[in-house]
């Protein structure tokens, strides 16, 4: 009698394909000159755009470490909303739908991202950020406990490469009465660089 093999399940594909764009991401890199800035470790508080005060945080400047108010400035690389009954056409009705926004949703240019990593639970892990595989154009769901890469804008940098700065995020809470969100984030201050473990980064 024939035995039936068993179907991988579509969780275990979507880790083979995040392992195969990170290995893929790992193998492009450019020529950079050695970095000086040690890897930096921040807690982060948003406000969601919707039912908070306007003067109130709502964003993240991945490039200059700072959370920032979208009424004032539009440096930020992503912004955060809290929502009831499926918004941003997620879920269902009654649903509660948190998000992050990249920046080019809001009609700027389209340069950071974001990576959600579902089924993936070591932030300790994610020590080398991809080049490439970014959300730019789509806001991206979030839940607590979520790890995520993210892509800064892109800028000159000092050494003449037009390159972003990257960071890994982990989701810590989301507070439904505040309209709120805590975030770990590890940036790697460096312009290019893609290590975002500890130290000075190397690559």
């Amino acid at each position: 009698m024939k035995t039936r093999q068993s179907r991988p399940t579509r969780a275990a594909a979507l880790r083979a394909a995040i392992v195969a764009l990170l290995l893929a991401g790992c193998s492009t890199d450019l020529a950079l000159p050695p970095a000086s800035l040690p890897i930096t470790t921040q807690q982060i508080n948003l406000f969601a755009l919707t039912n908070t005060p306007v003067n109130t945080n709502s964003a993240y400047d991945i490039i200059d470490m700072v959370e920032v108010r979208v009424d004032q400035i539009n440096n930020f690389d992503f912004a955060f909303d809290l929502r009831f009954d499926s918004a941003y056409g997620i879920g269902k009705p009654g649903d509660t739908v948190a998000v992050l926004i990249p920046h080019g949703v809001f009609g700027f240019a389209a340069d950071p991202g974001i990576i959600s990593l579902p089924g993936i639970f070591n932030f300790d892990s994610l020590q080398v950020a991809p080049t490439g595989g970014y959300v730019k154009d789509s806001v991206v769901a979030i839940h607590e406990g979520d790890l995520l890469y993210a892509a800064s804008r892109v800028q000159t940098c000092n050494f003449g490469y037009t390159l972003p700065h990257y960071a890994k995020l982990q989701i810590q809470k989301i507070d439904l009465a505040a309209f709120s969100v805590t975030i770990n984030v590890v940036v790697d201050p460096n312009c290019g660089y893609r290590e975002i473990n500890t130290g000075i980064p190397t690559f």
